[in-house]
């Protein structure tokens, strides 16, 4: 059956302070996990800052070293990177590179606010950064050359970030699954957030890594039309996991034609019919860019989203951040 969808209680801390890191504000909070804001020195004496994901009292160790471990075998550009790991006050924690420019769900709040969306080319460049995280992922091989066939589980925009050069970077695997080893959570337990589970999620069955490009397709459409595409008005686990069961989309005709096409392949509730590998999905997105002439060079689209991060950055700023 599906995992409660309340909002994890905040917990009071004992201490700013766990270990070398200080604690500065809190950045979000899961069913596993907090994350924090915090602040260390390196040899040098040179103040650096981290992400602190702080393990919640119930969570077990296993879970923590699964997590640990696979962030400390896994390296790649559009990853998050495990810095360090340890304990304190009886919660273990993983210091995490900290990415100045916050998260894809802060931006979308941003342009919700302002009643805008990202542009079409934008919205892909951000979608196929994040699926060069997921064919990395989705082949990563143990050290010894065995095939993990990691399954990421909770893609949403909570869980892709922006550092400040505007880089993509995909995080928290905290409930991946690794077929290949036994590790991740129990077959049956639904993981991730509500409105980006896959069909395969919502009955408990066995995911496979097309319910991670499902979840990024449930990204793209919200990033181009700025509505989700399945239930956007409720928050009703029942009512919103039938209509991903469903998956009716219900496109504008103003869309790009090819466009609306890779939407459709992506969030088809058949897992054959899907794309097959995040390969596969960057390149139809890719093949839409080059025929439809849209502005794919590197640096212009990361000036428009050094303009777009900056507005969401403000806000951050401005609403203090605290905990």
């Amino acid at each position: 059956m599906p995992s409660s969808t309340q909002p994890p209680k905040t917990v009071e801390l004992p201490s700013r302070r766990f270990g070398r890191y200080v604690l500065r504000s809190r950045l979000g909070s899961g069913g596993m996990a907090e994350v924090f804001l915090a602040e260390a020195r390196d040899e040098k004496g040179a103040p650096f800052k981290v992400a602190l994901k702080l393990m919640r009292k119930g969570v077990s160790a296993e879970a923590f070293a699964d997590e640990a471990d696979l962030m400390g075998l896994l390296e790649h550009p559009n990853l998050i990177h495990r810095l360090e790991i340890g304990e304190a006050f009886g919660r273990y924690f993983i210091a995490m590179e900290f990415q100045l420019g916050g998260d894809l769900e802060g931006l979308l709040r941003v342009l919700r606010q302002q009643g805008r969306t990202l542009s079409p080319a934008l919205a892909a460049f951000v979608c196929i950064e994040v699926l060069r995280a997921l064919a990395y992922f989705h082949q990563a091989r143990t050290r010894s050359g065995r095939p993990l066939e990691l399954i990421h589980g909770d893609v949403n925009p909570a869980n892709i970030f922006f550092s400040g050069q505007c880089e993509v970077k995909l995080g928290d695997f905290g409930v991946a699954r690794a077929r290949g080893l036994d590790l991740g959570p129990e077959e049956g337990v639904t993981a991730g957030k509500l409105h980006y589970l896959s069909p395969e999620q919502t009955r408990g069955d066995s995911e496979t890594q097309a319910s991670d490009l499902f979840s990024l397709g449930i990204v793209l459409h919200e990033l181009v039309l700025g509505v989700l595409p399945f239930a956007p008005d409720s928050d009703d686990p029942d009512k919103v996991m039938a209509a991903i069961r469903a998956a009716k989309l219900n496109l504008p005709d103003t869309l790009d034609k090819q466009l609306a096409a890779v939407l459709r392949k992506a969030l088809a509730p058949d897992v054959n019919q899907r794309y097959r590998t995040a390969g596969e999905f960057a390149g139809a997105l890719f093949t839409w860019a080059l025929d439809t002439g849209q502005p794919f060079d590197s640096r212009e689209l990361q000036t428009a989203m050094q303009q777009a991060l900056s507005l969401a950055l403000w806000e951050r700023e401005k609403s203090g951040g605290r905990f």
